[in-house]
C-alpha cells in the first residue's frame, strides 16, 4: 500500500484529498504546514508528497528547499499542488527548486489521481528525472535562489511594475472565490452530514468514494472503513449482488432511477428507497453513481399493516359503516365488502347516504328512536332491528354503533358494525321450542304415571266384574264400556309416553329396509285405494338401532296424517338413504349429530302445512284438524319416539305442494337378527310365594286380588323400607319379587339388590306408571330382571309372571 504525506492549511482540501487516495487504496498521512510535514516525514517517510505552496509557518518554496536539502528525503518525488501561484514563472521556480510536478487547482478526481499514479509508476520503475544539484549548505541553496529570483525580477520588473496592482487585485479575488468555495464546501459538507438520509459515491467499479453518517450508519461501518471498499466486502455478496445490479442499470442507462432495495445490517431487516444517478467526470464519461437512501422499514411496515387491517375489514362477514356526524345527514363515507354481503347494496351504492335506507315498514319504531338518540348525544348503542336488502326482503340485523374522536374529543365519525342475526334468532327459536316441548312431556310423563295407576285398577275392575255370570245384561254392557274406554285412555297414555320419551323401549339391529316394505303393505290397506304408495329404498342402506314396532308407529302415524292431507287421493313415497351428516347442517338443528346416519322420509303431495303452523306441529293436543277428528298427539308420539331412538326429525312443508317429513337415525354396523322369545307354555296359574311391592295402595290391593285369584302366595308392602323388613322376619322361600320402580325410601331395583343378597335364584319384575329410558341404559334393568308398563290387565300381570317363573327370556 502506497503512503501518501498531504500538506494543506485549508481543512476541506485536506479531506477531499483524504477522501478520494483512501477510495483508491492509499494510505494517507496529513500536515497543516512545512514544519509538522517535515517533523512527520522524517518520522515515517512517504512514498509521494503532495504540498500546497501557500501556508503558515513556513513560505511557499522553503519546503521544497528543504526536502531537497535531507538526505532522507530527496529522492521522495514532490507534487506542488496549488490554486493560488498558478504563473509559468511560478512552474519554472518549482521544478528548479526539485518539484517533480506542478497542478493547478482544481483537477477532476479522475485526471488527478491519473496524475499522482503515473509519478508513482516513472518513480518506480526510475524513470522519474534526478532532482536538481544540491548545494553544499543551506546558505549556498538560498543564494542560489535568490540570484535565480532577482534575475528574474529583473527581467520581469516593469512587467511587475505594470502587473502590479492588477495581480494584486487578482489574488485577491482568487483568495475571495477560495474562501468562498471553503464555505460552500463548509456549508454543503455540513448538509450531507447533517441529513438523515444516506448518501452516498460509488465509483464505476462499486467502491465508496464519500459516504455520509447516516450512509456509514446503514452498512453498519466507520465511514474511515467503508471509503475504497465495495457492497460485497461490507455486506456480503447476497446483498452485494441485489445493489451492484440496481448501480449497474442506472450507469447504462445514464438515468436516474429508484429502487426498493432490502439491508441486512446486524442481522436487521431495513426497507431503503434509493435513488441513484449517473455520477460523470470531467469527460461527460459515467464514472459512478451518486446515491440517495431513505430507511424506509417503519413506513412499509405502517402500510402493511393498513393493508392487512383493511383487507380484514373488508374480509368480516359482518359490513363495517363509517358516517360522518359533522356533514349534514350525519352520511356514509365509508363501507365495507361485508355490507353487500348482507344488504346487496354495493359500497359505492351506500357511500353518500343515511344509514335510514337500510329501514323499513318493519323496523321498530323504538328501536330506531334508540340508535338516532345515541348519534344525537354522541354516545355508543347496540340493538336487533329488522332491516331490508336491496331486494326488498326484510333480516334480522345486529347493529352497534360507537363514536370516534380526535385527540381534543371532538366527535368526527360513527363506526357501524352490522351483523347478520337470523340464523342465530332461528336456533333461538328452536332451542325455545325444544325447553317447551321438553317442559310439555314432564308434564305428560307426570300425568301419565298416575293416570297409569288409576286405569290399573279399573283395568283389574273391569275384568273381574265381566268374568262374574250372574253379572245382569246391563251392567255387563256398562262393564264392557268401561273396560274399552280404559284400554283407549292406556293407548292415550302410551302416545303421551312417547312424545314424552318415558316408555321402555326394545332396540335391536335391523334392516329399516325390510321394515318399511313389510309395513307398506298394512299402509296401503289404511289409506286407501285412491292414494299410492311409492318406495324409494338404498339398497345398500345401512343397519339402525331402534325398536322396530316404534318405528311401526311413526309410519303409521305419518301416513294416516298424509292420508288427512289428500282428501282427493295423492302419492305418499317412503325413501331411504345414506346420509352423513356435517357440522354446517348440525349446527342450525341442535337436535342433530354429526356422522353417518339413515335417512327414513315420508312425503306427500297433500295440501302442505301452513308457515305460521310449522313451529307447533309437534306441540302435544296441537291439530289444525277438525274438532273430534285427531286428539294431537299423533306427531307429538312420532317426536318421542325418534328422539329416544337417538335420531332427529325435521319436516319440509310448501302450502299446496305437500309435505316431507325426514327422519334421521344413526347408522350401525349390521348384526344377526335377535331370536324372538318364546311364549311361556304353561298356563298363566301358580303357587309360589310373590313378593308384592307397590305405594300405590289401590293398585296394590287389585294386583294382590289377581295374583291370589291366580293360586300365588302374596306378600304385600308399601315401600321398598317395609319390604325389607318383612323379608327379615319371613323364614319362608321367596320366588318373585312385583315392585314398583320408583318409591319413597327405597327404590324398586335398589329393593330388588338387597333381596338377592338373602335369595340369589329370585327373579323380579319391576313396574311404573311411567319410566324413563334412561332407567334402561343405566343398567338398572339388567338381564335379570323384567318389566311391565302400566296400566295393565290381571290376565297381562299373570302372564307375565308366569313367563318369568318358568325361566323365560325376559322381556322389557
Amino acid at each position: 500500500m502506497t503512503r501518501v504525506l498531504i500538506v494543506d492549511d485549508n481543512p476541506d482540501s485536506l479531506y477531499l484529498l483524504r477522501v478520494l487516495l483512501r477510495g483508491h487504496g492509499h494510505a494517507v498521512d496529513e500536515a497543516a504546514n512545512g514544519v509538522d510535514a517535515l517533523v512527520l516525514a522524517r518520522q515515517t517517510p512517504p512514498d509521494l508528497v503532495i504540498s500546497d505552496l501557500m501556508m503558515p509557518v513556513m513560505d511557499r518554496y522553503t519546503l521544497l528547499r528543504a526536502w531537497r536539502a535531507d538526505p532522507a528525503l530527496r529522492d521522495i518525488p514532490f507534487i506542488v499542488y496549488t490554486a493560488t501561484f498558478t504563473e509559468e514563472r511560478d512552474r519554472l521556480l518549482a521544478e528548479e527548486l526539485g518539484a517533480n510536478r506542478f497542478i493547478i487547482k482544481p483537477m477532476d478526481p479522475d485526471q488527478l489521481i491519473e496524475r499522482i499514479t503515473s509519478v508513482l509508476d516513472s518513480f518506480a520503475h526510475g524513470q522519474l528525472p534526478p532532482p536538481p544539484p544540491r548545494a553544499h549548505s543551506g546558505t549556498d541553496n538560498f543564494r542560489l535562489h535568490n540570484e535565480v529570483l532577482v534575475h528574474k525580477l529583473e527581467q520581469k520588473a516593469q512587467e511587475l511594475e505594470r502587473a502590479n496592482r492588477e495581480l494584486r487585485a487578482e489574488i485577491a479575488e482568487r483568495i475571495r472565490a477560495e474562501q468562498e468555495a471553503a464555505q460552500s464546501s463548509r456549508l454543503l459538507r455540513a448538509v450531507v452530514e447533517g441529513t438523515s438520509d444516506s448518501i452516498f459515491v460509488k465509483s464505476r467499479e462499486g467502491r465508496y468514494l464519500l459516504v455520509n453518517a447516516a450512509a456509514a450508519a446503514a452498512l453498519g461501518h466507520p465511514a474511515e472503513a467503508i471509503i475504497g471498499r465495495d457492497d460485497a466486502e461490507l455486506l456480503g455478496a447476497p446483498q452485494a449482488a441485489r445493489l451492484t445490479g440496481n448501480d449497474l442499470a442506472v450507469m447504462q442507462s445514464g438515468e436516474t432511477s429508484t429502487f426498493e432495495e432490502v439491508m441486512l445490517v446486524g442481522g436487521e431487516r431495513r426497507m431503503m428507497q434509493a435513488s441513484k444517478a449517473p455520477y460523470r467526470d470531467a469527460q461527460g464519461e459515467v464514472a459512478g453513481i451518486i446515491g440517495i437512501a431513505r430507511d424506509v422499514t417503519q413506513r412499509r411496515q405502517m402500510e402493511a399493516a393498513l393493508r392487512l387491517r383493511d383487507e380484514a375489514i373488508q374480509q368480516l362477514q359482518q359490513g363495517i359503516l363509517i358516517t360522518d356526524p359533522t356533514q349534514p345527514d350525519n352520511p356514509v363515507v365509508f363501507a365495507s365488502a361485508g355490507v353487500e354481503r348482507i344488504t346487496g347494496y354495493r359500497p359505492e351504492e351506500v357511500v353518500g347516504r343515511n344509514c335510514r335506507m337500510f329501514q323499513g315498514p318493519d323496523s321498530d319504531p323504538a328501536t330506531v328512536r334508540r340508535m338516532r338518540e345515541a348519534v344525537a348525544a354522541g354516545g355508543a348503542c347496540s340493538v336487533e332491528i329488522v332491516n331490508y336488502r336491496k331486494d326488498g326482503t326484510a333480516h334480522w340485523t345486529a347493529v352497534t354503533l360507537n363514536p370516534v374522536r380526535d385527540a381534543a374529543g371532538r366527535l368526527i365519525h360513527f363506526v357501524g358494525v352490522q351483523s347478520d342475526v337470523a340464523e342465530r334468532r332461528q336456533l333461538e327459536e328452536q332451542l325455545r321450542q325444544a325447553q317447551k316441548m321438553e317442559a310439555v312431556g314432564r308434564l305428560a310423563g307426570g300425568i301419565a304415571h298416575d293416570f297409569n295407576n288409576l286405569l290399573t285398577v279399573i283395568h283389574f275392575a273391569s275384568d273381574q266384574l265381566t268374568e262374574m255370570e250372574a253379572l245382569p245384561p246391563e251392567a255387563r254392557e256398562a262393564t264392557l264400556a268401561i273396560s274399552q274406554a280404559g284400554r283407549r285412555a292406556g293407548r292415550l297414555t302410551q302416545q303421551l309416553l312417547g312424545f314424552s320419551r318415558q316408555t321402555i323401549v326394545q332396540p335391536r339391529v335391523f334392516d329399516l329396509n325390510a321394515n318399511v316394505t313389510e309395513a307398506a303393505s298394512l299402509l296401503r290397506r289404511l289409506v286407501g285405494e285412491d292414494i299410492t304408495i311409492q318406495l324409494s329404498l338404498d339398497a345398500g342402506l345401512a343397519a339402525v338401532k331402534a325398536d322396530p314396532g316404534k318405528i311401526d308407529q311413526v309410519l303409521i302415524n305419518l301416513a294416516v296424517n298424509a292420508r288427512d292431507a289428500m282428501p282427493q287421493g295423492g302419492r305418499i313415497t317412503l325413501e331411504t338413504r345414506n346420509v352423513m351428516l356435517d357440522e354446517s347442517y348440525v349446527g342450525t338443528h341442535l337436535d342433530s349429530a354429526p356422522g353417518p346416519h339413515v335417512m327414513l322420509a315420508v312425503s306427500d303431495t297433500g295440501h302442505g302445512i301452513a308457515k305460521e303452523d310449522l313451529p307447533r306441529i309437534f306441540e302435544p293436543f296441537f291439530t289444525t284438524k277438525e274438532p273430534g277428528v285427531g286428539t294431537g298427539l299423533g306427531l307429538s308420539m312420532v317426536f318421542g319416539i325418534v328422539q329416544q331412538c337417538g335420531g332427529s326429525i325435521h319436516v319440509y312443508s310448501e302450502p299446496g305442494l305437500g309435505t316431507t317429513f325426514k327422519i334421521y337415525l344413526p347408522a350401525v354396523a349390521a348384526a344377526a337378527p335377535a331370536r324372538r322369545p318364546q311364549a311361556a307354555a304353561r298356563p298363566p296359574r301358580g303357587s309360589e310365594t310373590i313378593l308384592l311391592v307397590e305405594d300405590d295402595e289401590a293398585v296394590r290391593k287389585v294386583a294382590h286380588m289377581a295374583l291370589t285369584l291366580y293360586g300365588y302366595q302374596v306378600i304385600t308392602a308399601s315401600d321398598g323400607a317395609e319390604a325389607l323388613q318383612l323379608m327379615q322376619n319371613e323364614a319362608g322361600p321367596l320366588d318373585l319379587v312385583l315392585t314398583d320402580i320408583v318409591m319413597p325410601n327405597l327404590s324398586g331395583p335398589a329393593l330388588a339388590e338387597h333381596l338377592r343378597q338373602r335369595h340369589p335364584q329370585l327373579k323380579v319384575i319391576l313396574t311404573s306408571g311411567y319410566t324413563d329410558d334412561v332407567v334402561v341404559r343405566h343398567g338398572l334393568l339388567n338381564s335379570e330382571m323384567s318389566f311391565i308398563q302400566k296400566p295393565y290387565s290381571a290376565l297381562g300381570l299373570a302372564r307375565k309372571v308366569r313367563e318369568v317363573l318358568d325361566g323365560a327370556q325376559p322381556a322389557t
